[in-house]
Formats: C-alpha cells, sequence, structure tokens
C-alpha cells in the first residue's frame, strides 16, 4: 500500500471500530438518563439473565432486552447519521433526473424519524423492536439501516452489535447513570454524530 493508502486504512478502523460503538454509548447513557423506565426494565434483564457476573458472547441470545435498548437508541442517534453514493449511470430519483458521476446524500438520522415507518419517530421505545411487535415486522428495507445497506454494508456491523451489547451489559449492571442537573446536550454532525463537548453524567453504584 502507499502511505496514503496506509493512512486511510489506520483511519476506518478508529472510526469503524472505536469512535461509532463510543458514540452509541454515549447516546444511550443519554436516552436512559431520561427515561428511567426503560433503564428498569434492562436492569431486569441484567439481574435476571447476568445475575451480577460479566457477560460473556455465550449471553447474547438472552439478552433480548439490552440488544433493543441499542437498536432504538441508534435509531434517534444513528452513529454514521449520512452515507454517500456516487451514481454510476444517469437516473430519475422522484421528480429528479440525476447524471452520471452525481454524489447522491442519504441520512439516517432524518429517515429514521419519519412517522411513515416510526410511529411516535421521537419517542425512545425499545419494545418497537421486540419480536412479536408489528411495527418492526412492518419495516420496508432501507427504512432503518445505521450500517447503511446494500454490497457496501457495514463489514463488522455483527461485531459492533456484540460490542456494545456486552459494554451496556457490563456497566449497566454496576452503575446508574444520569445526566448532570442544568446540563444542554446537542449534536455535532461531523463523520460520526457525536454529543457536542460530551455528555456530563452522574454515577450512582448500584
Amino acid at each position: 500500500m502507499t502511505d496514503r493508502q496506509l493512512h486511510d486504512e489506520i483511519m476506518t478502523l478508529f472510526l469503524a471500530g472505536h469512535e461509532t460503538t463510543a458514540n452509541v454509548l454515549s447516546w444511550t447513557w443519554f436516552l436512559l438518563g431520561q427515561n428511567p423506565e426503560v433503564e428498569k426494565k434492562l436492569s431486569g434483564e441484567l439481574e435476571q439473565v447476568l445475575g451480577g457476573r460479566v457477560p460473556t458472547p455465550a449471553d447474547l441470545p438472552r439478552l433480548v432486552y439490552t440488544d433493543m435498548v441499542l437498536r432504538e437508541s441508534m435509531r434517534l442517534y444513528p452513529p454514521v447519521w449520512v452515507i454517500g453514493r456516487r451514481a454510476l449511470a444517469p437516473f430519475r430519483l422522484g421528480e429528479y433526473e440525476l447524471p452520471a458521476d452525481t454524489n447522491v446524500l442519504i441520512s439516517q438520522l432524518i429517515l429514521h424519524k419519519d412517522a411513515r415507518y416510526f410511529p411516535e419517530p421521537l419517542a425512545f421505545d425499545p419494545d418497537r423492536w421486540g419480536a412479536n411487535d408489528a411495527r418492526a415486522a412492518a419495516l420496508p428495507r432501507f427504512a432503518y439501516f445505521p450500517f447503511g445497506g446494500g454490497p457496501r454494508v457495514c463489514i463488522g456491523a455483527g461485531f459492533a452489535m456484540m460490542e456494545a451489547v456486552l459494554l451496556l451489559a457490563t456497566i449497566a449492571q454496576q452503575f446508574q447513570i444520569r445526566i448532570a442537573p442544568g446540563q444542554k446536550v446537542s449534536m455535532q454532525t461531523t463523520v460520526t454524530l457525536r454529543p457536542r463537548n460530551g455528555i456530563p453524567v452522574t454515577l450512582k453504584r448500584r
């Protein structure tokens, strides 16, 4: 590889393999801190499944609600908030004729809050991802795509979900996290969707 290629590969590893998961967890704590009923349900699952021990990959099939919490967090605050594609040939998109080489941006941040696909789109409702919930079953393809989609879907999607579930389970069974009083958290749309200036919190050991 050239020096430029090596640089790009290393940056991809850092952005895709570290910062995205860190941002998912940050936004998840932000949401849990404002929704104590969801946090209580999450804690109940962790107590039932883990009983205070450190989770392992073998626990993943039973950490169902933990997974649902993360999926809903990524709906509201997708770590990658927009992706781009370049048209290889001219094509029509709705009322627009786009020539070849057009750069097209598709925003998860916008589509994931579309009320046509997500009733009460601003509500933090992990139950919408339940196996028996008709809302998830009715979603059209690519209405929800935190890891992109198609041939260039994120190659690390499976690993990222495993990592995030295990980290959330490990921390949530030890600490209760609340947003520090008087804080106003806003989004910073860089390459990833991060909290501007972080999220100040208070920790309480369970």
